[in-house]
């Protein structure tokens, strides 16, 4: 479950994308980097499983829009990631 800054708690009903969004909250609010990995990969499983069943959605372009932003993001944590480890 996602918990905004503010500290209220978020359901899948107050999310936008609640199919692949949650993951995405995950994987960017954990600062754990031995955990990192493993909240990427459920991203990533789940956007590849939305993007299956929008394959045959020619609307919906504010969605796809939107896991190409998030996307985005998990290439940098990816990175920042890697960056770290080569400094131990």
């Amino acid at each position: 479950m996602f918990v905004p800054l503010e500290g209220n708690a978020m359901s899948d009903g107050d999310l936008k994308y609640p199919k692949w969004e949650p993951e995405f909250h995950e994987a960017v609010l954990e600062f754990d980097r031995t955990k990192l990995d493993e909240k990427i990969q459920k991203f990533e499983t789940a956007v590849f499983a939305r993007l299956q069943e929008l394959s045959s959605d020619s609307d919906r372009h504010d969605e796809r829009q939107a896991i190409t932003d998030a996307a985005s993001t998990i290439v940098a944590l990816k990175k920042d990631k890697s960056s770290h480890s080569d400094e131990k």
